[in-house]
This record gives C-alpha cells, structure tokens and sequence, in this order.
C-alpha cells in the first residue's frame, strides 16, 4: 500500500513544475501515512554521456521532513522520474532493501498494492529469477516475475509486462497490481486493480486512523489518474492529491509514454473473462478506454492503440 507518481516530459523539469507546487507539497506531506520510506527513480546522462541511465534513490526513513525528498520533489530535474512513498505491508521490514523503486538490468520498478500468500511466487518464478532478489517483499517478487516474462516473451518490455500482469491475476485475483516501470526508452504505468480494495478497517490495521486520511483514500485508494499537457508532458498520480481536470486512468490498462517521440500508447490488460466486476464506487472521471481516445486526438492528434 503505497502512493506513486511518475512523468515523462519533453525537456527536463522537476515533479513540482509538473503537478504544481501546492499538490508538490501535498504528495510529500503524505509521508505522514506514507511513512515506511521513499525512493525515486530517474534518467540522466554523466559528462559527455550521450544516452541517459536510469539512476535511483531509496531511503528507508520518513520522508515528511527529509531535504531529500523535497530536492527530488522540487528542484532535481529529468526528462522522467517516477516517486514511491511506501506504506509497508504487514511484516515486511522498513530497510532500504525493501523500500522501492528497485532497479535490476536497468529497469526501475515501483509497485503500490498487496500480493498475498507471496509463497506461491515459488512456483512462479524460475531458481534463477530468486537470485537477485535482495529483499522479503511481495513488490520484489512481483518484479522479478516481470523480468522473467521480459525475457521468456521474446517481444517488447511492454509484451512481457502484460504476459506477467496476466499470469498474476490468474493466481492473485484480489491483488492491486499497480506499478511503474521506467526505463531509459519508456515509461509504463499498470493500473491493474479492478478487484482490489480498501476500507477504514484495512487503515485502522496498519494503526493509521481513518479520520486522518488524505485526500481520495478510502473507496478510491488503488485509482490512477494522468494528465496530458500541451508540450507533451504526461504525468500519472496515486490519489492524495488534488486530481481536478486530469482523467482516470481506465482499470486494467497498461500505458506506455515513448521517452523519445512522448507517443503514448494505452491497451487493456485482460479480456473480458480475466476483468472482474468493480468492487467500489467509481471515481474521478471514470472514463474508460474507449471515450478517452477522442479526447486524446483531439488534445495531442494521432492517437496509437498498439504497444
């Protein structure tokens, strides 16, 4: 149970200039709930490096006061960079091991859901694929399945995200599986959470009081949300901001922004026996898939379905 907050831009910007500096404000003071540690991730280039890296940051501390978090938040620019703010899942350790994005083979990962019984991932994932994990958590496993297929699809990075998404939900079908990849060509975004929910008794387990709550996160916890600008500039939220004009990011989709061209490219995840009914109200915009293409061209101009 995490917040996450990513975007892609035409020319390197920081995340307060994205979403603006009071939300800016807002997404750090959620650390307050949020309070397991942070991490971000983002491309840059060294000294006369022509092609950026994907480099990371994690800490394991709180992040409400840390001058870290409020550099990365508002004064380190990149073309892209995502932000987890980590709210720790029943016994998983606050360690930085634990504390996401993690970054394996070049690929930054961040996951915000629950995945349970994580044992069954032993008959997931290959000997091999445990190798390099480092941690105890469920998000860990989650991104070593996703490697696993990456490399079993033989296709795009995009192809195995959903070969994986597909298998996960056969096997975990209450599972959030929200997530963000970034790597130095793309950025995806999984929302991947149609089944999964959350109430006041879920918060009260963590001994968080309901009451205390930021913005949207009871019914509309695991809801994405994006917002396209002019330029180019495409930025996806968690809620606990203030999400008015941006539009929903319809439920089991993948979206993948192109890092060169910022081309962005949406499809569903499942068909329609593996997407199970909504379990709660909708939210913000609510728009599906289909009435948000219009939309798009007429904002952007072609608009590409395939990945």
């Amino acid at each position: 149970m995490c917040r996450l907050l990513a975007y892609a831009a035409p020319r390197e910007t920081t995340v307060s200039e994205v979403i603006g500096a009071e939300n800016a404000g807002a997404f750090q003071r959620m650390t307050t709930v949020h309070n397991d540690g942070w991490g971000t991730a983002w491309l840059a280039a060294g000294p006369g490096e022509n092609r950026a890296e994907v480099e990371s940051l994690r800490v394991s501390t709180p992040g409400q006061h840390d001058p870290l978090l409020e550099s990365a938040i508002t004064e380190d620019a990149s073309n892209a960079r995502l932000v987890h703010l980590r709210l720790a899942t029943d016994s998983h350790k606050r360690t930085k091991v634990n504390t996401h994005p993690f970054l394996k083979e070049e690929f930054a990962f961040a996951h915000n859901g629950t995945i349970i019984p994580v044992e069954i991932f032993r008959e997931l994932l290959k000997p091999e694929s445990y190798d390099d994990v480092e941690g105890s958590t469920d998000s860990e496993l989650y991104f070593a399945f996703v490697r696993q297929e990456i490399r079993e699809a033989g296709g795009t990075v995009a192809d195995g995200v959903v070969s994986a998404l597909q298998k996960l939900r056969a096997t975990f079908p209450v599972a959030s599986l929200n997530a963000v990849v970034l790597t130095a060509d793309e950025l995806i975004v999984v929302h991947a959470n149609s089944t999964a929910f959350v109430n006041d008794e879920t918060f009260r387990s963590y001994g968080i009081d309901p009451e205390q709550l930021p913005l949207d996160h009871r019914e509309h916890y695991y809801k994405l949300a994006m917002h396209q600008a002019a330029d180019g500039t495409t930025v996806f939220s968690s809620t606990g901001i203030d999400l008015a004009g941006w539009s929903r990011v319809p439920d089991d989709t993948i979206t993948r922004v192109d890092l060169d061209t910022l081309e962005l490219t949406q499809r569903k995840i499942f068909d329609s026996t593996q997407t199970a009914s909504r379990l709660e109200p909708t939210a913000l915009n609510d728009a599906t898939i289909y009435d948000l293409a219009p939309r798009r061209q007429r904002q952007t101009g072609e608009y590409n379905w395939a990945i």
